[in-house]
C-alpha cells in the first residue's frame, strides 16, 4: 500500500481532536446558514429579472467625390462624415441598420420604409413645434425575418443638391413661411413576432437631418438609437429568503457531517489504529523528501564498512552530521541504509521497516526483529 496511506493515517491520528472540532464548527456554521436563510415561516413576493432585450438603430452614410478637387480626387470615397460638399458630393448615399439583442429566443419580421420629408417648422412656446407645411418622397423599403444578433439594413441615396432646392421650391410656392425649411431622412420601423417568448407589436420612427450652409451640407444623425428593457416575473418565498445562503449552508452542513461519520468511523474500525511502526515510518518518508537535496543514492563498497560506526537516530540528524562535515548522505540502495564517511568514521542511519516488514519479521519461527537488526548491523561492521 502507498506511503501516502500511512502518512494520512498517522496526520488524522496525531489530529484527530482538532479534526472534530473543525467538523462540528463546519456543520455548526451550515445548520445556521440554512436556517436563517429559511426565514422566519412568514413569506413575501420578490421580482426578479427572467429575461432582458435591446433594439438599436442607425444611420450609415457616404458620399462618392463626383468633381475633383485639390483636397479630394474624384472618386474618392467620404464616409459617416458630419459635413459634406454640394459641388463635389452632391449624392449621399446611406442606408439604416436596425437589429436587436435578447436573452431569449425570438423571431420579429421587421419592415423598414425609409423616406424624404421636406417641411417648414418654427419653434413655438413650451417647446411645442409649428408645422407650416410638410411634403415626403418615398426613398426604398425592406422586409426582414430576425432572430437574435441579426441587422436588417435598408439603403438609400439622395441627392441633396436637388432636395434642398425643391424644399425650397415647395415653400417659395406658398409665398415663404417664416419657419425653417427642413430637409430630413426618416426611418419608420414596424416590428411583429415574439421576443424572449414575448408577443411584440410596435413601430418606431428615426430621423437623419440634411442642414445646409455655404457650400456644405451637415448631416444630423438621430443615433444610434437603443431601446431596451429587462423582463421580470413576481413569485412568492420565504420571508428573508437567500438562495445563495441555503446553497451555501447546505452544502457546509453536509461536509461537517461527512467529517464527523469519517472520524467516527476512524475511531472505531480496527483497520485505522495506528501503530509505532507506522508512525515511525510516516515520520522517516516526511524526513526523507524533506532532505532530499542532501541525499545520493549509490552502493557503498565492502572497504567501507571497516570505518568506525556511530548509529544516528534519525534522517534529520545525519543531514546535519553531513552539513557539518560538508559531505554527502549516500543512501545504500542495496543494503537499505544511509551513510555519511567523515574523518574515518561512518555515521548511519537505519530506516524503519514497513509495517508488513515489521509483522512478517515478528512472525518469523528463528528469531525477532531485533535479533535480525542486530546480526544485519554487525555483518555490515
Amino acid at each position: 500500500m502507498g506511503s501516502w496511506y500511512w502518512r494520512v493515517r498517522v496526520g488524522i491520528a496525531d489530529n484527530y481532536r482538532a479534526l472534530l472540532v473543525v467538523a462540528l464548527l463546519v456543520g455548526a456554521a451550515g445548520g445556521y446558514l440554512t436556517v436563517a436563510a429559511a426565514g422566519s415561516g412568514a413569506t413575501e413576493t420578490v421580482t426578479r429579472q427572467t429575461s432582458s432585450w435591446e433594439s438599436r438603430g442607425e444611420f450609415t452614410h457616404r458620399a462618392t467625390v463626383r468633381n475633383g478637387t485639390t483636397a479630394f480626387a474624384e472618386g474618392t470615397m467620404l464616409r459617416n462624415r458630419s459635413v459634406y460638399f454640394f459641388r463635389t458630393t452632391p449624392i449621399l448615399d446611406g442606408q439604416f441598420v436596425y437589429g436587436y439583442e435578447a436573452t431569449g429566443d425570438g423571431d420579429l419580421d421587421v419592415n423598414t420604409s425609409v423616406a424624404l420629408r421636406y417641411q417648414s417648422v418654427s419653434a413655438a412656446d413650451e417647446g411645442n413645434r409649428t408645422v407650416y407645411w410638410r411634403v415626403e418622397r418615398p426613398l426604398n423599403r425592406s422586409s426582414a425575418a430576425l432572430s437574435p444578433g441579426e441587422r436588417a439594413r435598408t439603403p438609400f441615396s439622395v441627392n441633396v443638391s436637388a432636395a434642398n432646392a425643391e424644399a425650397q421650391r415647395i415653400d417659395q410656392e406658398l409665398g415663404g413661411t417664416p419657419g425653417d425649411v427642413e430637409v430630413v431622412v426618416l426611418a419608420r420601423v414596424t416590428v411583429e413576432g415574439t421576443r424572449n417568448g414575448q408577443p411584440v407589436e410596435t413601430t418606431r420612427v428615426y430621423r437623419s437631418q440634411l442642414v445646409p450652409s455655404d457650400g456644405t451640407y451637415e448631416v444630423q444623425n438621430d443615433g444610434p438609437r437603443t431601446t431596451g428593457a429587462n423582463q421580470t416575473a413576481r413569485r412568492t418565498v420565504p420571508a428573508g429568503s437567500d438562495p445563495l445562503r441555503s446553497r451555501a449552508g447546505l452544502a457546509l452542513l453536509a461536509v461537517g457531517l461527512a467529517g464527523l461519520a469519517g472520524l467516527g468511523l476512524f475511531r472505531r474500525s480496527d483497520q485505522f489504529t495506528v501503530t509505532d511502526a507506522e508512525r515511525a515510518l510516516s515520520a522517516y518518508e516526511s524526513e526523507r523528501e524533506e532532505f532530499d537535496e542532501w541525499i545520493t543514492t549509490g552502493q557503498l563498497p565492502d572497504s567501507t564498512f571497516d570505518a568506525t560506526r556511530i548509529e544516528v537516530d534519525s534522517l534529520a540528524g545525519l543531514v546535519d552530521v553531513a552539513i557539518d562535515s560538508e559531505r554527502r548522505v549516500i543512501e545504500d540502495t542495496t543494503r537499505g541504509i544511509y551513510v555519511v564517511l567523515s574523518d574515518g568514521y561512518r555515521y548511519v542511519y537505519y530506516p524503519p521497516k514497513g509495517p508488513e516488514l515489521a509483522e512478517e519479521d515478528a512472525a518469523s519461527p528463528d528469531s525477532d526483529a531485533g535479533e535480525k537488526d542486530s546480526a544485519a548491523r554487525d555483518d555490515e561492521s
